[in-house]
């Protein structure tokens, strides 16, 4: 064992530690609760991005493929609005970040009831469509079943809205060269809780849209696209890389409009940004609250054991290493804080995760509950940088040991 570690343990064990040991114990506190604050930060944070993202992904697809963006005023019922199926499909199923390859097809609409009107966009799926998330957040009735032309699955916002439970019927107008009507059954009702798509679409069969569309049933409006994860870091290359194999066997004079959900969402997008700073903010606020106390006990313990820096010195210790011994003193100090905190913040994290204790107003934050995600690495990220930036910080109180004279300090009581 090395001198300096073997003497810090011995510093502020005895009577005349007392004002140290308190000191002690209020510094692995504030270092506890700052390392507590950060990981459950992060990985609420975390949480906050995998789930919305996760909707996001399920509504547009990470990367989408259509021909043009209609406007409120175009005419579905003309191929200009359609495309085939694509050539690259295998392509870019091949691909190892690509879980899913779908075609959707779109139609705007109303659904009536006696007392409300309200405007939908119907978007018709057929058997490529992954049901993963429906199936995560439906709350009432069924999925859809292939082969099944006259359901609808709706939100529970519309659902709310227009009075609809499972296995209603609801009529649905739709307005071109004649106005069109269909009775579909509300086959389910999920819970997506992004206000300004769920009350908006309507998932259905793809078949009964071309048909109101007039398109053969091989067509589709666009394509959605969905990765195995959702990394913002890594989205523009994925996007350029299938762009290019879509690009490459397109007929001759034939165009593409590819996008994503970063693009098409970009509000969410910027308020996931925002979130990340406030975490980066509490991670820097923190750490300086530590720091803060660490100081205020580093020198509790320089001003008790002044006469034993004295006694160190005139045994021929130097600075730098009476200077490592108090360091090695702190060091231990901030490590059981950093494991207390640990261990509460993980406790915390996991109650959460498993029992929603708190909950949130979905229409401010397009969820229902707190989310975590828990993640080893950043959590480790977080001890290390925490520690290494309290232990650089703490290098400048030691700094007034080289100012102690033995002749001066070592008769001090």
């Amino acid at each position: 064992m090395r001198l300096s570690w073997f003497i810090a343990r011995r510093i502020g064990n005895g009577k005349k530690g007392r004002l140290a040991s308190l000191g002690n114990v209020i510094a692995v506190f504030s270092v506890a609760i700052s390392i507590i604050v950060i990981i459950v930060s992060i990985s609420v944070s975390r949480g906050f991005r995998k789930e919305i993202l996760e909707k996001m992904s399920a509504f547009t697809g990470d990367v989408n493929v259509s021909v043009m963006a209609p406007s409120a005023t175009s005419d579905y019922e003309t191929q200009e609005y359609s495309l085939p199926a694509l050539k690259a499909r295998e392509d870019v199923l091949g691909l190892p970040y690509v879980t899913s390859f779908q075609a959707m097809s779109l139609r705007p609409g109303m659904i009536k009831t006696e007392d409300n009107i309200q405007g939908v966009m119907m978007k018709g799926v057929d058997s490529t469509f992954n049901w993963d998330f429906y199936s995560r957040c439906l709350e009432e009735g069924t999925l859809p079943q292939e082969g099944q032309d006259d359901y609808a699955l709706i939100s529970r916002r519309m659902a709310d809205l227009l009075g609809f439970s499972a296995g209603d019927r609801a009529t649905f107008y739709f307005v071109g060269s004649q106005v069109k009507v269909r009775r579909l059954t509300i086959a389910g009702i999920y819970s997506a809780q992004l206000e300004n798509l769920d009350k908006l679409y309507v998932i259905c069969s793809k078949k009964m849209v071309n048909g109101l569309n007039g398109w053969d049933e091989d067509r589709a409006s666009a394509y959605q696209i969905t990765f195995s994860d959702h990394s913002e870091k890594d989205y523009p290359q994925r996007k350029q890389q299938i762009a290019q194999l879509i690009y490459q066997k397109l007929d001759e004079g034939q165009y593409m409009r590819i996008s994503g959900a970063y693009e098409d969402m970009s509000n969410l997008v910027d308020w996931l940004r925002l979130l990340d700073m406030n975490v980066l903010i509490i991670l820097i606020l923190m750490i300086a609250v530590a720091a803060f106390n660490m100081v205020s006990c580093v020198l509790i313990i320089l001003f008790e054991n002044i006469s034993t820096i004295g006694v160190l010195k005139a045994l021929g210790m130097k600075n730098s290493g009476i200077r490592r011994v108090f360091l090695a003193k702190s060091s231990g100090i901030v490590f059981t804080g950093l494991v207390t905190g640990n261990v509460i913040a993980l406790g915390l994290l996991l109650v959460q995760k498993y029992f929603r204790v708190l909950s949130l107003n979905p229409t401010n934050y397009f969820i229902d509950h707190v989310p975590v995600d828990i993640s080893w690495w950043s959590i480790i990220a977080a001890d290390v940088i925490s520690f290494i930036a309290i232990m650089v910080i703490l290098m400048i109180p030691s700094h007034f040991i080289s100012k102690i004279q033995p002749a001066q300090t070592i008769k001090v009581k």
